[in-house]
Order: C-alpha cells, then structure tokens, then sequence
C-alpha cells in the first residue's frame, strides 16, 4: 500500500476536487485582475465581450511548417493565494477557447479537432493595495477541439512551490491518450511539463489478433512529499495494463525534477512516446 505521505491522486478522468479562495468573487474584483493580466491579453473582443489574445492554435500550416494563429477569448479558472517563505503568492490559471480570427470576426466552423485551448499561468506578488506579476507565461496550447482546459488543481510540489496541474486528452481515429500537464513557476517564466498517464489503440484495431501491438494502460501517480529531489518532491507513476504485450501490474516509476527543466521522464518510463 502507499505511503501515509504520499498523496494519491487518479487521474482517468480528471476527478479532481478542490477548495479555492476566491479573489475575484464580484465583476469589478475580476476587471481589477484582468487589469493586472492586461499587458499579457492585449485585446477586447466587443462582439464577444472577452477579454482575448491571438496565440497559436496547435495546429500547422502543412505547406509553410508555420502554426496557425488564432484569437482565444480568456477567462480566470482558478486562482489561490498560498502563503511562502517570500511572503503571500497569488498564483492564476488563465483559460482560453478559440473564438475569433485574426481580424476579430466570431469563427463560423465547428471543426477545431486539431486545434488546442490556450492556458496561461501567473504568480503575483503583493504590491501596495494591489498585485504586480512575479512570474509569468500567458500562451500554452494545451486543451482538445480548440477549448481550454478547466478545472486545474494547485499542487504544492516543493516546500516553497506550487504548481497547476490538469489532464489534456487526444482522440484520433481509434487512438486514445491522457497525458499530465504539470505548470511551475521557474524565476520569471514558467515550466511546462507533459508525462504520459494513459493510452488505449484498442478501437485502432491493433488488439484484434496480435497482441504486440496491443496498448491498454492506465496510470495514477503520487507526489512523495517525504524526500526531496533538487528541492522539489518527486513524482511515483503507478502502471497498469498492457503495452506492445507486456503486462504492467502496479509498477511503479519515480519521475524527479531535474534543475531548470521540471519533471522531466526518464528513459524506461514505458509512456514516455505516447500520446500528447
């Protein structure tokens, strides 16, 4: 069984639960923070009534190689303040959807399958009454069909750390995949981090008759909060299901932070080339 000091958390369809202080319970606390975020997210969208930026989509030109660029309307999805050796943190997790193009005309199609939500994530510090920005990366395509992913969890991930953590999802023609996205602030910037938690080929046809070529693996993970790698907890990925007709029961795989990098994934992790 695990550890009292690991906290467990299963990740196959995002059941995550969380309590949040509320900053900005009221339209003029939200107006007076997206003033804060407003260098980062330029424009007003007026027939959309969104605060807004054009970022990548996700998705490539396949002539010039180029990623296409879009016009994301954004919306704060979870913000805390947590309390640090420096003093008070208010971290925020900015989401954003793929509503309008580069001229500012409300998109017309459906079809964003191929296309990424947007996330931006901010740690502020105190400054007077009010907040001043301390780390900051306001564009990361990480969400499916063009919508940004919601519901993200504030993990404590060091004695003095906190990081955003959710679950981005890919369907495609009978392949399945989940892969952990793992946001952390890092000097001005912030880190971002994808480990592959679950991948199923099944509806590919791939598990009909040879088993080799069979996928059907789901992971849940735990943050060790008992040791500490380069400052930061380390991450144990426990493995079930079959990969390429080796079964996996329970096997556990620890993932450290390395130094300016993030929970990086090491070579004998079995997903690390799957997915995303």
């Amino acid at each position: 069984m695990f550890k009292s000091n690991l906290v467990l958390l299963s990740l196959r369809r995002l059941a995550f639960v969380i309590t949040v202080t509320s900053i900005c319970g009221t339209a003029s606390a939200v107006d007076s923070m997206m003033d804060v975020l407003k260098p980062y997210y330029p424009l007003y969208n007026d027939a959309l009534q969104c605060h807004g930026v054009i970022a990548p989509s996700g998705s490539v030109n396949g002539l010039t190689s180029e990623p296409y660029m879009t016009g994301y309307c954004i919306d704060i999805d979870r913000q805390k303040v947590v309390e640090t050796a420096e003093g008070k943190r208010l971290y925020i997790l900015v989401k954003g959807d793929i509503s309008f193009d580069g001229s500012g005309k409300k998109l017309d199609y459906d079809d964003t399958r191929f296309d990424n939500g947007l996330a931006g994530m901010f740690v502020l510090k105190p400054k007077g009454s009010s907040w001043e920005v301390e780390s900051a990366r306001p564009t990361i395509s990480v969400g499916s069909f063009g919508r940004g992913s919601t519901d993200w969890r504030l993990q404590k991930l060091s004695p003095n750390t906190w990081g955003f953590l959710n679950q981005h999802s890919n369907s495609l023609q009978g392949y399945y995949s989940d892969s952990l996205v793992i946001l952390i602030p890092h000097k001005r910037s912030i880190l971002e981090n994808w480990i592959g938690i679950n991948y199923n080929n099944e509806d590919a046809g791939k598990c009909e008759d040879d088993l080799s070529e069979c996928d059907n693996v789901q992971t849940v993970f735990a943050v060790d909060t008992s040791k500490k790698v380069n400052g930061f907890y380390p991450l144990e990925m426990i493995v079930n299901g079959l990969i390429k007709g080796k079964i996996y029961h329970s096997t556990t795989y620890r993932i450290e932070y390395q130094k300016d990098k993030g929970y990086i994934v090491p070579d004998g992790y079995p997903l690390k080339d799957m997915g995303y």
